[in-house]
């Protein structure tokens, strides 16, 4: 019942210079996600629940710890409309060479997300590149222009990326994205089809459909995933009250007092975020946002990671049939997990690391031209 299962088409895509397929390159070389792999979740952290919440209340002891001792170099980027993101950058020296893992977070996540940094250190070990890429006025920074961030708006991700590939040309480059990044990251690779730069991505904890997955959550008045909704929507009023004034400054008729409160997900994105961003509803928005009907365009080696007890991406969102039909995808669905907790063993445990660098490790071995 713990058992890694891969879900993929019959005939996954070859490498360029083999006849080996991704599916058996990744029973080969990734023993996560080989046959008979498996995940069990840890006695002390039982259920979808416990494995979010773990994962969540992580984030302050990461956060603490990198207070007291920064791993993280930061990087101002400037946007061609006059906007700025943080990029937090790890082995950022002499990486002319050396291949780069681009990560985009969850809503307003950081570079101290514990999810984050389990799999920094791993990619550290393995010499590689790391840039924690933000969302405009998060991470610690603020907005210079009025326009914030959404949840499908792949624009910032695609100049840092083409910027990256021009000035590291001989840096292979990756993706890696969780939860809200997850949508962002397999939208823009699909969005970008035969021209995507990155040799391989990742997505973990995956929502496919965000006008669905915010239903979801805010349909759980009487439900434990009720915390799920009140966290994610007190981020976006946090960033939101952070950038207020700068916000406020575009031409748009924003209602400060009703976006304040707000009380779930989907009133927020009616009453702040489809304005700032001129669509004509949040549903409007959501389902323009979603990655889903971008599956079938992506044409590089995808990886999806995603558990049946999550409870905020759950499994009636995730999109099977399309994932069957394209040869450049695989979904790694455990039973457990939460939503990108993975914590393993008797003492808790982080485990989502080892399919991640097993799978770009081989990625890079066979797919980098």
């Amino acid at each position: 019942m713990y058992r890694v299962s891969l879900v993929h088409a019959k005939d996954t895509r070859q490498t360029p210079s083999s006849q080996e397929r991704l599916a058996d390159i990744i029973q080969e070389e990734c023993p996560s996600l080989a046959k008979d792999a498996t995940f069990k979740q840890s006695p002390f952290v039982p259920g979808g629940h416990a494995q979010t919440i773990y994962a969540f209340l992580g984030y302050y002891a990461y956060y603490a710890h990198s207070l007291l001792k920064p791993k993280f170099t930061r990087e101002i980027f400037l946007l061609s409309d006059g906007g700025t993101i943080a990029l937090d950058w790890a082995l950022c020296k002499n990486h002319t060479n050396r291949p780069i893992v681009t990560v985009l977070s969850g809503v307003t996540g950081t570079s101290c997300d514990f999810y984050v940094r389990k799999c920094y250190n791993e990619f550290v070990r393995l010499k590689y590149s790391v840039v924690v890429i933000h969302s405009r006025g998060c991470g610690g920074s603020k907005l210079t222009t009025p326009l914030p961030f959404h949840c499908g708006f792949t624009n910032d991700y695609k100049e840092v990326v083409n910027n990256l590939h021009k000035r590291l040309p001989n840096c292979p480059l990756f993706g890696l994205s969780f939860s809200l990044g997850a949508n962002i990251m397999t939208k823009y690779v699909g969005e970008e089809g035969e021209n995507c730069p990155l040799v391989a991505a990742i997505a973990v904890g995956n929502p496919f459909d965000m006008y669905k997955v915010i239903k979801h959550l805010d349909s759980q008045r009487l439900s434990p995933s009720r915390i799920y909704d009140m966290a994610i929507l007190n981020f976006l009023k946090t960033a939101f009250k952070a950038n207020q004034s700068t916000i406020m400054s575009a031409p748009v008729e924003f209602n400060v007092k009703k976006i304040a409160q707000s009380s779930s997900i989907m009133e927020f994105t009616e009453e702040m975020t489809r304005k700032a961003f001129a669509y004509k509803s949040a549903k409007h928005l959501l389902d323009d946002s979603s990655c889903g009907p971008h599956l079938d365009n992506i044409r590089i080696p995808t990886l999806f990671l995603n558990s049946l007890d999550d409870p905020i991406c759950i499994e009636s969102l995730i999109p099977f049939e399309k994932l069957v039909s394209n040869p450049y995808l695989v979904l790694a669905l455990t039973v457990h997990g939460g939503h990108i907790g993975y914590m393993g063993n008797s003492w808790p445990t982080s485990w989502v690391e080892l399919p991640v660098s097993q799978f770009f490790a081989a990625m890079l071995k066979h797919y980098h031209k």
